[in-house]
């Protein structure tokens, strides 16, 4: 898993901070290993996870000349339906174009005040209870929905 990270995500982590948007999508058959190459495990770390320490890494080299605001959301598409990970009890939710953030979901919780991987981790792991699963013939309890972690970092100058 360090290796595809390392192929394919690593550099991009710098960029984010500058305030580029990057997107980290995983594609493949069922049992073909995506939730664990994007998840891992505690003793082997997947993309997510390597992802979210570089960037905290990055952060903590700037906290001195800038302010950083880190939060997240969680989302599952199943069916043409978007429901928010993070309330699971709520509505589904519909795409919006806003005059200021573009293409959005609209009604999404945020997560604010996000200080560490582990933080955004725990977030995951407590919302992907809720995610639409069903027996296939490749895997007992295979998701058979789409999930997107969206970590939104937001920063200015400290002075």
């Amino acid at each position: 898993t360090r290796q595809v990270y390392e192929r394919t995500t690593c550099f991009l982590i710098e960029r984010v901070v500058q305030g580029f948007n990057a997107t980290v999508f995983a594609y493949g058959a069922t049992g073909a290993g995506k939730t664990h190459t994007m998840l891992g495990c505690p003793a082997e770390p997947g993309i997510m996870m390597l992802t979210l320490l570089d960037l905290f890494t990055e952060v903590a080299q700037q906290r001195q000349e800038r302010h950083f605001d880190i939060r997240c959301s969680f989302l599952e598409v199943y069916n043409e339906n978007i429901r928010d990970l993070l309330r699971p009890d709520a509505e589904y939710l519909d795409i919006r174009e806003d005059p200021l953030k573009g293409m959005c979901v609209a009604g999404i919780s945020e997560v604010g005040g996000l200080e560490s991987a582990e933080e955004i981790m725990s977030l995951l792991h407590q919302a992907n209870r809720y995610r639409t699963t069903e027996a296939t013939g490749a895997n007992a309890v295979s998701s058979r929905s789409h999930a997107v972690l969206q970590v939104v970092i937001e920063q200015r100058d400290r002075a």
